[in-house]
């Protein structure tokens, strides 16, 4: 290694004070709170705050703080994973919250610990406080296949965003994992590992361990260039954004609590619109609920644009009514 190279956990430092620098107010001068998990991804966000902070303490003036939250799924290796954190934030002197996080019932684990995860730490930082996470770049390309493979369409192909509107900050996602590996060995310090990410009965664990090096063998460079192409797909947002509003105007489309409502009478084809697909899909999205499968859908909007009436359940549970060329999707009440 050249001398005068910087170490891996400076360039991490680098990537971190530059990604904050270009963020939008007021989250560029927010308070920073990390999201710790006590994984070799977030230990290396950790260490290289650290040194960020201690570089240029007046990019943070109101410090660093970290937050650790709690599923209690996984008995002693959740305790030991709250011990490693204690003990890293204790060695770089930032202040630790720990938090408990029950996940709710139902499918989908990881999702609901995500969401239980995020909602505890953000109540406990407070609505102002950019939250980072370590996410990176394996993560984009996994993200994307996943949604893909799920039948996303193209704004799957988006994958996730390095600032989301709630503030939730990914500075790492340009990223490669081995890197973030490579800063805890430069630091000297050993990472926790979650023995759940090695069972590939879940999905994303079944693309990391198995499919993406299978793939990364036969194409090197595939990952990465799976990942670039949701930064493409992301350069063109405004643009998807821009059209969207267009067509959400012209159809009239009302979102409220309880659902959305669109006229349909002035597109020629609604089952065969690409463009109405995305702007359902979001519709959907906002209601809180996964969108109909594609058949379902286009059976429902022919049924509307025919100018029948008439009603029916789907999706999960949410009930669609037609008449007069316009549809209302309403979420059951419970």
């Amino acid at each position: 290694m050249d001398p005068h190279e910087p170490s891996t956990l400076e360039r991490l430092t680098r990537t971190l004070l530059a990604g904050r620098a270009t963020l939008p107010e007021p989250w560029r001068t927010a308070p920073l709170g990390l999201c710790l998990s006590g994984g070799a991804d977030s230990c290396a966000l950790a260490l290289a705050a650290s040194r960020a902070f201690h570089a240029l303490p007046d990019a943070f003036p109101t410090g660093i703080q970290a937050f650790h939250a709690r599923h209690a799924l996984r008995g002693s290796e959740s305790d030991g994973d709250a011990a490693s954190v204690r003990e890293l934030c204790g060695r770089l002197g930032i202040a630790l919250t720990e938090l408990d996080a029950a996940v709710s019932h139902g499918p989908g684990l990881e999702a609901r610990a995500r969401t239980a995860r995020y909602a505890a730490i953000r109540q406990a930082a407070g609505p102002a406080t950019l939250l980072a996470t370590a996410h990176h770049r394996d993560d984009q390309t996994e993200t994307v296949l996943l949604r893909l493979l799920r039948g996303a369409g193209p704004v799957g192909l988006r994958g996730v965003h390095a600032l989301r509107s709630d503030g939730i900050w990914r500075p790492f996602l340009p990223i490669p994992r081995q890197d973030l590996d490579q800063a805890c060995r430069e630091a000297g310090w050993a990472p926790r590992q979650d023995s759940s990410n090695q069972d590939p009965i879940y999905a994303r664990n079944l693309l990391r361990l198995r499919l993406i090096p299978s793939l990364e063998s036969e194409f090197p460079g595939f990952a990465d260039r799976v990942a670039s192409l949701a930064d493409a797909a992301q350069s063109l947002e405004p643009f998807l954004d821009r059209a969207l509003a267009r067509l959400a105007d012209r159809i009239r489309l009302h979102d409220d609590s309880h659902g959305f409502s669109c006229d349909l009478s002035s597109l020629p084809d609604p089952a065969s619109d690409p463009e109405l697909d995305l702007l359902l899909d979001r519709a959907w999205t906002r209601l809180g609920r996964r969108p109909w499968a594609d058949a379902q859908r286009r059976r429902l909007l022919s049924d509307t644009a025919s100018g029948a009436t008439g009603r029916r359940s789907g999706g999960q549970g949410e009930i669609a009514i037609w008449g007069g060329k316009r549809l209302r999707i309403e979420r059951q009440l419970t």
